[in-house]
């Protein structure tokens, strides 16, 4: 593992950022844990939501919204 790092560090920009993508692409979301601070965020918009469910709306309308908003 060491000689392939150093390998591409010899690699210019490009082919370093290449690598650095498929390392990245190659990480399974799914076996990531949460951090605290995620945990707490999620826990406190579930608590929000609990409180007000009627202020949710739905991803479709959000995405909308957004995508006019920032010109997408």
């Amino acid at each position: 593992m060491e000689n392939a790092l150093k390998e591409i560090l010899k690699e210019n920009t490009e082919k370093k950022i290449e690598a650095v993508q498929a390392i990245w692409n190659s990480i399974d979301e799914d076996t990531m844990p949460a951090t605290e601070e995620e945990v707490r965020i999620a826990r406190e918009r579930y608590e929000e939501y609990l409180k007000n469910p009627s202020q949710i709306i739905a991803w479709e309308d959000a995405k909308q919204k957004l995508m006019k908003k920032y010109g997408f």
